[in-house]
C-alpha cells in the first residue's frame, strides 16, 4: 500500500498544477449574461384613454388574443369632420356639374335652334332663287342655269352665316366642358385627400382594439382603465411564455474561443438548487465591444466592457425568469472537476488524434462559388438543387427574376458552379422563377412557382412545368405544359374531391398560390404548396400520370398529406420550402420568412403521422434539398437574397439507419 503513495501523491501533484495553471489563464469556460425574449411594447403616436385591460400581468395570452381596448376622443369628432368635408365637396361637385350642364343643355337647344332657322332660310332662299330662274329664262333667249360663282350670293352668304354661327356655339360648349372638367379636378383632390384621412383615421381606430402577436405572457402594465395616456408612453407589453434567448458578454481582456453554432451549457445564478443544466447554441456574435449592463458588473462603480453573445436555448420546458442573469459555460457541468482535469491532460498528450474529430456532428455552411467567367456566383440565387449520380454532379437552380436570369447550372460536390445548362425559352421570355427540380424514370422537371410577381402579375412564364433530359450543356426531348391552367381545370374536374377543389379555388380566387416545391415519382407529380395553407398545414397533392399531362389531357388529383410545421423551439408557423422522397421516406425543408430567418431539416414518419426535426440552420433560408446515396448525405442549398453569395451544406445522414 505504502508503494502506491508515490504514484498518486505525483497524480494529484499534476492535478493540481493544471487546476492551478488553469486559474491563472487568460482563457475563460464562462461568461455571464441574462435570459429574455421577444417583447412587445404598446403604446400610441396620440393621446389615448384605456378603456378596457383585457388582462393581469402575469396571466397567459394566446396570439391574436384581444388584450386591450383604448378610446380616442378626438377620432370620432375628427372622423365625423372629414365625412362632413366629404359630403361638402361632393356637393359642390354635383352643384357645378348641375349649372354648366344646364348651361350646356341651353346652348345645345340654341345650336339646334340656329341650325333650324338658317337650313329654313337656306331653303327658302333657294326656292326663291329657284322661282326667279324659271321666270327668267321664260322670257329670256339664253337659257340660264343654277349656281355658279356670278350666281346666288345671297345663298352663298346665308351658308356662311350658318357654319359660323354653329361653329361659334360649338366653340362656348367646348369652352364649359373644359370649365366643368377644371372645375372637378380641384375637388376631386380634395375628395381624395380626406378620404385618406379618414382610412388613415379608421385604421388607427382598429388599433384600438390592440390584440397579442404571440403566445406568451402581460408583462408590466403602466396604466389602468379611465387613465389617460400621453403619446409614446408604452401602456403595456407582452412577453413570451419562456426565456428562449440569452444575452451574454464576453470580457474584452479574456481570450474565449467561442463560435456561432457551439453548443454550450446555461445554469442560473439563483440559490433555487432545482433549475436544472439548460442546453443552447450559440446564435451570434457582436463585432464590437460594448459596456456591459450594470446587472452584470462585479462592481458597479467599475467600467467594464465586453462582446456581446446570442445564446438560443433549446429547452422548452425551462423556467427561467425574464432578465434572470445566468451563467453560461463552454463545458459540460455534469462532469467532474477531476474528470475536467485529466481529459485536459489527456487531451494535451492527445492532441494530435483529438484534433480529426473535434468537429464532429458540426455542419460547416459554405459559399457556392464559380471560377467560370461567364457565371457571376454573387448573382446567383440558389432555389433548388438535385444530384444526378449518372453524371455525379449537382443541377443548381438559379432564381433571379429582377434579372431574367433564371436558369439550371451544373455544380460540383464542392458547391463550384462550372457550367450552365442550355434549355430552350427558359430567362426573359419563356420561363422564369424556378423553384424545384426533380428526376423520374431518365427525364428531369423544372417548376416555376405558380405565383404572383410584386406588382400583382401572374405571367405566363411564372405558370411552366418543363421536362427534358440533357446530354453535356444542352438540353435535349424538352416538353412545357402551363401547370396553373391544369390546376384551373382540375378544380372544375368531376373526379376532384371537394376539398381540393375548395384548396384550388381558394388559391386561384385569392392569387395566393406558391408552389415551392415537387417531385416525380413512378409517373406521378406531387406539388408541394407553400400558400395558401389547409387549416394551418402544408398541403401537398398528387397528380396521376405526368405522360398525359404534356399530352395536353387533364389528369387526375387528389390530397396526398397535410403536414403542419412549427419552429421546433418556438412554436412559430413555418412554410413548406422544399422536399425529397428518398428510399420511399419523405424529407422536408421549411423557413421561417419573417423576422429572424431560419430553416429546419424533418422527416417525416407517414405512418405515426410524426415529424421528427434533423437538424436546424438558425439565420438561412433553406430553399432545395436532396439527397447523395452513395456518400449518405443530404446538400442543402440556401438563398441569401440581394447581392449575397449563395451557400450550400452538407449534411450526413444514413438513410438505411433512419428506417
Amino acid at each position: 500500500m505504502k508503494k502506491l503513495y508515490l504514484p498518486i501523491a505525483w497524480g494529484l501533484a499534476i492535478i493540481g498544477i493544471f487546476a492551478l495553471s488553469s486559474s491563472f489563464s487568460d482563457k475563460s469556460v464562462h461568461f455571464f449574461g441574462m435570459a429574455g425574449e421577444r417583447e412587445q411594447i404598446i403604446s400610441f403616436q396620440y393621446p389615448v384613454e384605456v378603456v378596457k385591460t383585457i388582462a393581469m400581468e402575469g396571466s397567459e395570452v394566446g396570439q391574436g388574443d384581444q388584450i386591450l381596448i383604448v378610446r380616442r376622443d378626438e377620432l370620432d369628432t375628427e372622423l365625423s369632420s372629414i365625412n362632413q368635408g366629404i359630403r361638402k365637396s361632393l356637393l359642390q361637385k354635383q352643384e357645378t356639374k348641375n349649372t354648366i350642364n344646364s348651361q350646356l343643355a341651353k346652348l345645345k337647344a340654341k345650336k339646334q335652334a340656329v341650325i333650324a332657322d338658317m337650313d329654313y332660310q337656306i331653303h327658302a332662299n333657294e326656292r326663291r332663287y329657284k322661282t326667279n330662274l324659271g321666270i327668267l329664262n321664260s322670257i329670256s333667249d339664253k337659257q340660264i342655269k343654277l349656281g355658279g360663282k356670278s350666281g346666288n350670293t345671297e345663298l352663298e352668304d346665308l351658308k356662311r352665316k350658318r357654319h359660323f354661327s354653329v361653329k361659334a356655339i360649338e366653340a362656348e360648349i367646348d369652352g364649359l366642358l373644359t370649365e366643368l372638367n377644371s372645375a372637378s379636378r380641384p375637388i376631386d383632390a380634395r375628395i381624395n385627400e380626406l378620404q385618406a384621412q379618414k382610412e388613415d383615421l379608421q385604421r388607427q381606430n382598429v388599433r384600438l382594439s390592440v390584440k397579442a402577436k404571440f403566445d406568451g405572457r402581460i408583462g408590466s402594465l403602466h396604466f389602468k382603465a379611465g387613465e389617460l395616456v400621453p403619446p409614446f408612453q408604452p401602456i403595456m407589453s407582452v412577453h413570451s411564455g419562456t426565456p428562449r434567448y440569452i444575452k451574454g458578454y464576453i470580457n474584452e481582456n479574456i481570450s474565449n474561443d467561442v463560435k456561432v453554432g457551439q453548443a454550450v451549457w446555461v445554469n442560473s445564478i439563483a440559490s433555487n438548487k432545482d433549475k436544472k443544466t439548460l442546453h443552447g447554441t450559440v446564435e451570434s456574435l457582436g463585432n464590437r465591444i460594448v459596456e456591459y449592463p450594470e446587472r452584470l458588473k462585479k462592481n458597479p462603480l467599475v467600467p467594464a466592457w465586453g462582446r456581446e453573445v446570442v445564446v438560443q436555448l433549446s429547452n422548452p420546458e425551462n423556467l427561467l425568469l425574464f432578465g434572470e442573469k445566468v451563467q453560461v459555460l463552454l463545458e459540460n457541468p455534469d462532469k467532474s472537476a477531476t474528470e475536467l482535469s485529466f481529459l485536459g491532460v489527456f487531451n494535451m498528450i492527445s492532441k494530435a488524434n483529438a484534433s480529426e474529430n473535434k468537429d464532429a456532428g458540426k455542419v460547416d455552411i459554405n459559399n457556392i462559388t464559380s471560377k467560370n467567367s461567364n457565371i457571376k456566383a454573387k448573382k446567383i440565387e440558389a432555389s433548388a438543387v438535385l444530384w444526378n449520380a449518372d453524371a455525379q454532379h449537382y443541377l443548381l437552380i438559379n432564381d433571379e427574376e429582377k434579372k431574367d436570369k433564371a436558369g439550371v447550372y451544373i455544380m460540383t460536390e464542392e458547391g463550384e458552379i462550372v457550367d450552365k445548362v442550355s434549355i430552350k425559352g427558359i430567362g426573359k421570355k419563356g420561363i422564369d422563377d424556378l423553384e424545384s427540380i426533380s428526376f423520374d424514370d431518365g427525364n428531369f422537371y423544372i417548376l416555376s412557382s405558380l405565383s404572383y410577381n410584386k406588382k400583382g402579375n401572374l405571367k405566363s412564364k411564372r405558370r411552366k412545368f418543363v421536362r427534358f433530359k440533357y446530354s453535356g450543356t444542352k438540353a435535349t426531348e424538352q416538353k412545357k405544359v402551363d401547370l396553373y391552367e391544369v390546376l384551373d381545370e382540375i378544380k372544375d374536374a368531376k373526379t376532384t374531391g371537394t376539398q381540393l377543389a375548395d384548396f384550388l379555388e381558394t388559391a386561384i380566387d385569392s392569387e395566393s398560390m406558391d408552389v415551392e416545391s415537387h417531385f416525380v415519382k413512378d409517373n406521378n407529380l406531387y406539388l408541394g404548396f407553400k400558400s395558401p395553407l389547409l387549416n394551418g398545414k402544408a398541403l401537398i397533392i398528387k397528380i396521376s400520370d405526368v405522360n398525359s399531362l404534356f399530352s395536353g389531357e387533364i389528369p387526375q388529383a387528389h390530397i396526398w398529406q397535410t403536414i403542419g410545421f412549427s419552429d421546433p423551439e418556438t412554436g412559430a408557423q413555418m412554410h413548406l420550402s422544399d422536399m425529397t422522397l428518398v428510399d420511399g421516406q419523405l424529407f422536408l425543408l421549411s423557413v421561417i420568412d419573417s423576422g429572424m430567418k431560419k430553416s429546419v431539416l424533418w422527416h417525416y414518419h407517414a405512418m405515426e403521422n410524426e415529424l421528427q426535426p434533423l437538424h436546424q440552420f438558425l439565420g438561412l433560408k433553406a430553399e432545395g434539398l436532396s439527397y447523395q446515396e452513395e456518400k449518405s448525405r443530404f446538400m442543402i442549398v440556401f438563398d441569401e437574397g440581394g447581392d449575397s453569395k449563395s451557400k450550400y451544406s452538407l449534411f450526413p445522414y444514413s438513410i438505411s439507419m433512419a428506417k
